[in-house]
């Protein structure tokens, strides 16, 4: 049996984390319009008062939402695809193992600082009743605003790899590819 190429197996790794993020996506999605019916489950599993929920899952879930499934599932896949495809398209590749294995950890982990961090801040900022911005809202949740941002510092350095993986490849001499059936 002919050994997978770098590319096909990095793509194929950042495929099926990305389906992991499709179906952790759909399920915050599934959150919003069940908020009210299932409040009282949300309140226990949360740690909340029935009264937080609506102001947790308008200004969070949101935000958790739409990390997960753009940043988990939509970016985290187009990577997959893109190492896949600029492999085949040059016949040959310029990537580093360590690089695509350390690019997708550190996308996982970014996201998941990221979707983390934003549940935290909520469940620590919105039972204060200050309004969602507000210095007093922001003073409540300072403990795991680092959390966001290394979420958020983890994912450039995702996207800086990758950039430089896909570019390494894409703007190599024929001469310096490592071919496909290597």
């Amino acid at each position: 049996m002919k050994p997978m190429s770098l590319g096909r197996a990095t793509a194929r790794r950042f495929m099926l984390v990305s389906l992991v993020f499709l179906v952790l996506g759909v399920l915050e999605g599934l959150m919003h319009p069940t908020k009210f019916a299932l409040q009282d489950f949300y309140s226990l599993i949360l740690g909340l008062e029935p009264q937080h929920i609506k102001p947790f899952f308008a200004y969070f879930v949101s935000k958790i939402h739409t990390h997960v499934s753009l940043v988990g599932w939509v970016t985290t896949a187009l990577m997959g695809v893109f190492y896949f495809l600029a492999e085949e398209i040059r016949g040959g590749h310029r990537y580093r193992p360590w690089l695509c294995g350390g690019n997708l950890a550190l996308q996982v982990a970014g996201i998941l600082a990221l979707a983390i961090g934003f549940h935290l801040i909520g469940l620590l900022a919105i039972p204060t009743g200050h309004p969602a911005g507000s210095p007093e809202f922001r003073a409540a949740a300072d403990s795991v605003k680092p959390l966001v941002v290394v979420g958020g510092v983890l994912l450039l350095l995702s996207c800086l790899s990758f950039v430089y993986g896909i570019g390494a490849t894409l703007l190599a001499r024929e001469s310096k590819l490592i071919p496909n059936d290597s």
